[in-house]
């Protein structure tokens, strides 16, 4: 085996005593050999929270009375320096970030590198990766890196504007269901009213039909009196009609209040996920405008720990992802594949037969379900088929990539699970 492969090699199953090549055999740039004002945003964005608290303990810190906040200015504050705390904080990165940066390591040119970051940017795909990758480059120049840091500010800013933008649609869905259910109120009022006058006009249309007959018996006039009840009963006719469609009008009424409902409820999911990529992008837009080894107005909840998830690698071991959305495909292959895993997919029926199920079941080493995203068909077949073939299968509610993420930490024992059958389901998830 060549001394690259070797590297490589050792680079992707963990030695992290192995160096990583350099470029057209320049040395990547160490983290102590950046700019101090790029180690806020780097550790920031690229090192998550339960990552640096390990990091900490291993470095001799007392830091179970420390805040996220206090931990954070304390490492950016020793990565000036070749300190042991930026010695394993290098190490983390190219670990984790291993083939990301590989992939910048093939560029030649500040321009080439920043056109690969600027590719990352706009997928919003690994941005953490991408930005050590980049940083680090031996062909990052200080102007390089203010576009850099100018960038990530940016994106904060963007994902702060789409997160107000679904609010502001949000409230008025709020504002046009209060103004329908009024609506509906209003007319089932109305329509009440319209019942008590039909009555009140069925029960005088009675009493004048029966005089009507009573004149006529005494009076010999029974052709005239008829004439009259026969109008009163048209009369009665029109009423009963705005009736009905008072009736039909509240039903109309009713089914767009349900719509509105399920697209709040959609909405609100929506918005959901968009305020955990707003809490990320906003902690590291906080941290990078920090000044002189803090980040000012970072708040105590920490940094980006919900956007860099621990590494843990799946060994060779084939997953299997049922349903999903067609659009984050790419994303979960890339989850697995990062890790070491191999990827499969099936989307639950919608286009694929349902016969192929028991076979992709039978070539993985084990399944993550998307619940929300496959028919009942499906779901039952698979679960029958990873019992029958005793794969272990992670149900999942939510089609979005953290979701599988938490799946596939499932798969490797990181997250508490509960037995159903032989389908493991996430305690926060859902189920059928």
């Amino acid at each position: 085996m060549s001394t690259s492969l070797t590297q490589l090699f050792q680079t992707a199953f963990g030695d992290s005593e192995a160096p990583l090549p350099s470029v057209a055999g320049r040395r990547r740039k160490k983290l102590w050999e950046i700019s101090h004002r790029s180690h806020c945003p780097l550790v920031g964005t690229c090192l998550p929270v339960a990552e640096m608290r390990k990091i900490a303990t291993r470095a001799g810190f007392d830091q179970r009375e420390m805040s996220d906040y206090t931990l954070h200015t304390t490492f950016v504050g020793s990565c000036d320096t070749r300190t042991e705390v930026a010695e394993q904080i290098q190490r983390y990165f190219d670990k984790r970030y291993a083939a990301t940066v590989q992939r910048f390591n093939r560029m030649r040119g500040e321009e080439a590198v920043l056109d690969l970051w600027q590719e990352a940017l706009d997928a919003g795909n690994d941005i953490a990766g991408a930005l050590w990758a980049a940083w680090s480059h031996a062909d990052m120049s200080e102007e390089g890196s203010r576009i850099l840091y100018g960038d990530l500010h940016m994106l904060s800013h963007q994902t702060g504007a789409e997160v107000r933008a679904d609010l502001r649609k949000l409230e008025q869905l709020k504002q046009e269901n209060h103004h329908l259910r009024n609506e509906a109120a209003a007319f089932k009022m109305g329509l009440a009213v319209a019942q008590r006058e039909k009555d009140k006009a069925i029960a005088d249309l009675q009493r004048r039909l029966a005089d009507a007959e009573q004149r006529a018996a005494l009076l010999g006039h029974r052709e005239l009196e008829l004439a009259e009840a026969r109008k009163a009963a048209r009369d009665y006719g029109n009423l009963y009609g705005r009736a009905e469609a008072m009736s039909q009008r509240i039903e109309t009424l009713e089914e767009r209040n349900a719509a509105n409902v399920r697209r709040a409820e959609t909405l609100a999911m929506a918005l959901n996920e968009a305020q955990d990529s707003l809490m990320a992008a906003e902690t590291a837009l906080e941290l990078a405008l920090g000044i002189g080894g803090g980040c000012e107005g970072v708040s105590g909840a920490g940094g980006c720990g919900r956007t860099c998830p621990a590494e843990a690698a799946l060994a060779g071991r084939c997953v299997l992802c049922i349903g999903g959305k067609t659009n984050l495909v790419d994303g979960y292959r890339r989850l697995v594949e990062t890790q070491g895993g191999k990827f499969l997919h099936h989307d639950g029926g919608q286009e694929e037969s349902l016969h192929r199920i028991d076979a992709v079941v039978s070539a993985a080493d084990a399944v993550v379900c998307q619940a929300g995203c496959v028919s009942h068909a499906a779901y039952y077949r698979l679960k029958e088929a990873c019992k029958k073939l005793g794969k272990p299968c992670v149900f999942v509610q939510s089609p979005g990539v953290g979701s599988f993420a938490r799946g596939l930490a499932v798969l490797r024992g990181e997250t508490a699970v509960i037995q159903v059958g032989r389908g493991l389901h996430l305690r926060d998830g859902g189920s059928r």
